[in-house]
């Protein structure tokens, strides 16, 4: 499988910096996993189809856009179209907790990719309010 490096994987580490006392998984099943985070990855890939960093980074907390400015979002994203295109189709694989985060994983169909691209995105809940502190297209 191809990956794709792009400031998006790099930003996606900074989750460490995330304050954990505070933060809790998504959900304990497959249903509520699903509700959450769809509408949270329908605007990632929409804000970065548009290069509308505004939807975008709508649902990701502060230490991501600190990470992922506007003026990298712009050069990820161009670099990620140039690799895959544009995204046609996706489909919910599954989720793994981990401590406070839930990953939630993707497999997707681009325009120009010859292989599924598996999108990962770690998803924590603070304040009543689920927030995006990781993401990687590989």
């Amino acid at each position: 499988m191809r990956l794709v490096r792009c400031a998006a994987a790099a930003a996606a580490l900074v989750l460490l910096g995330v304050s954990l006392s505070v933060a809790e998984p998504v959900g304990q099943d497959d249903k509520t996993v699903q509700s959450v985070s769809a509408p949270i990855l329908d605007n990632i890939l929409d804000g970065m189809k548009s290069n509308d960093y505004a939807k975008y980074s709508k649902d990701c907390d502060d230490t991501f856009k600190e990470s992922m400015t506007e003026e990298v979002f712009v050069k990820a994203t161009a670099q990620l179209k140039a690799n895959l295109g544009d995204c046609l189709e996706k489909q919910y694989l599954g989720f793994l907790t981990k401590g406070q985060m839930t990953m939630v994983l993707w497999k997707a169909k681009y325009s120009q990719a010859d292989e599924d691209v598996l999108i990962k995105v770690v998803i924590s809940k603070r304040s009543d309010k689920f927030m995006v502190t990781g993401l990687w297209f590989e």
